[in-house]
């Protein structure tokens, strides 16, 4: 056992506060998938719960930052081979999503064979279901959300940690107004092809043009953190900063959308990932467990919701409950989604990530 005691591990500047934005932006997108099964849909409580889109362009864009953080010097100074960070990226996403996807399947096998089908059938398919096996889903080949929905993200960041390895070192060491143009164009890019081509706003392109989504938002996250790799922020500046951020964009985004509206909100999330990363907290075995947790969250929430809003009608109706004690039972099921991914990182994710690192094409590279 390590004599080493929590106190004593050296805080790392952002690892605290990147750690528990993670797992909120996980959070919110449990409530914008869950809401709608709520006694009342929670769409209809207040509109800040159709915006499921800035969670996932959040998470996109801090997904960019962390990796450019722990891996650009290492990718630029050559002290880590391209293939090397893609096989250990594609080796902590993949077992682990296979594991709730088989799990997935084997729930929605079962129901049906105890006359339980699912109520939409049509997205339960075996195409569907390999595509999401071998990762694919999310690059357009799948238009309509199957399965372990949100893991589109997923999919679609391995192709932003395939070209992340070969672009690294030529923006690593830019100077700050070379970093800015390079966001300014790809930002404008992203809403160019999105309207021109998608015939969509960029802001939320749909599934079926996920990667079009997703790879600019991962480069602008990873040119946020290089144009602030030197900033330090005190925590007494860091809360009104991280506080006007984070309620300018909730606010910006009750508003109509509108590309430039949508582009203020990206800058302010970007704000925020910005000073997150810049501010030191003392880092707490909680605050860790909440960053491990909340990709245990991600994974395994929408199995949690479709088990659980499966049986609620039946619960309902055979109990008769009312709307106070169905309120209660919908609250339940986030509290079940939540010990579910704590117990899902516990048990299954952190064993079979730590097994998996230890394997040698996975240690060594190729």
């Amino acid at each position: 056992m390590s004599s080493v005691a929590p106190a004593d591990i050296p805080a790392r500047r952002g690892g605290a506060s990147l750690d528990v934005l993670r797992f909120l932006a996980a959070a919110f997108i449990l409530l914008f998938h869950f809401g709608p099964s709520a006694p009342l849909n929670l769409r209809l409580v207040s509109p800040i719960f159709e915006q499921g889109w800035l969670a996932t362009d959040f998470f996109l864009m801090l997904s960019g930052f962390v990796l450019s953080r722990a891996y650009g010097d290492r990718l630029t100074r050559s002290q880590m081979r391209p293939t090397h960070f893609f096989l250990k990226r594609f080796a902590r996403l993949w077992p682990s999503h296979v594991v709730v996807l088989l799990t997935f399947a084997a729930f929605i096998v079962t129901a049906t064979l105890l006359g339980f089908p699912p109520n939409h059938g049509d997205h339960y398919g075996l195409n569907a279901l390999f595509a999401q096996a071998f990762m694919v889903h999310g690059w357009g080949i799948i238009g309509t959300p199957t399965w372990n929905i949100p893991t589109w993200t997923l999919s679609a960041l391995l192709v932003c940690y395939g070209l992340f390895a070969v672009y690294a070192r030529w923006v690593h060491d830019r100077p700050l107004i070379i970093l800015a143009g390079v966001a300014v164009a790809v930002l404008a890019m992203g809403h160019i092809l999105a309207e021109t081509v998608a015939k969509h706003a960029f802001a939320d392109l749909p599934l079926a043009w996920g990667l079009l989504r997703a790879i600019p938002l991962f480069i602008l996250g990873n040119l946020i953190e290089r144009a602030t790799a030197s900033l330090r922020l005190s925590q007494a500046l860091f809360w009104p900063l991280v506080t006007f951020a984070l309620a300018g964009a909730v606010g910006l985004a009750l508003l109509p959308r509108h590309l430039i509206l949508d582009t203020v909100i990206l800058t302010l999330l970007g704000t925020v990932l910005a000073v997150s990363g810049a501010v030191t907290f003392r880092e707490m075995p909680v605050s860790q467990r909440l960053g491990r947790a909340s990709f245990a969250l991600f994974l395994v929430h929408s199995l949690v919701g479709a088990v659980w809003f499966s049986l609620t009608p039946k619960v309902v109706a055979m109990l008769d409950l009312g709307f106070a004690a169905q309120w209660a039972l919908w609250a339940t099921a986030l509290l079940a989604a939540m010990i579910t991914a704590f117990l899902f990182d516990a048990v299954v994710d952190k064993p079979l990530s730590a097994w998996v690192s230890k394997l040698s094409f996975v240690r060594g590279g190729v």
